[in-house]
């Protein structure tokens, strides 16, 4: 029984599931901006500055992001479209 156990715990640790890998980012070529990802299922949009803080902007639906993604300028799609639209929290 300890055997199967064991074999139990090396085979579920040693495989990642989805839950445990890191989530990609696209890095932005901004000044303002390093990187940024997309959460289709929770609407959350993931924004990586490059002094190191990191938001989340809550109910950020697919147009928006893909608004965002396409425009000539982030850091100014960014102050125009979504700083002050959406709620936003830190992330730790």
């Amino acid at each position: 029984m300890k055997l199967q156990s064991l074999f139990r715990q090396f085979v579920s640790s040693s495989a990642p599931s989805e839950q445990d890998q890191e989530p990609t980012y696209k890095e932005l070529d901004s000044r303002l901006i390093k990187s940024t990802r997309y959460d289709f299922d929770s609407q959350h949009l993931y924004i990586r500055f490059h002094d190191g803080r990191e938001m989340v902007y809550c109910r950020v639906t697919p147009y928006a992001y893909n608004a965002f993604l396409n425009a000539e300028s982030f850091s100014n799609h960014f102050y125009s479209f979504i700083h002050m639209r959406y709620l936003k929290y830190p992330l730790m």
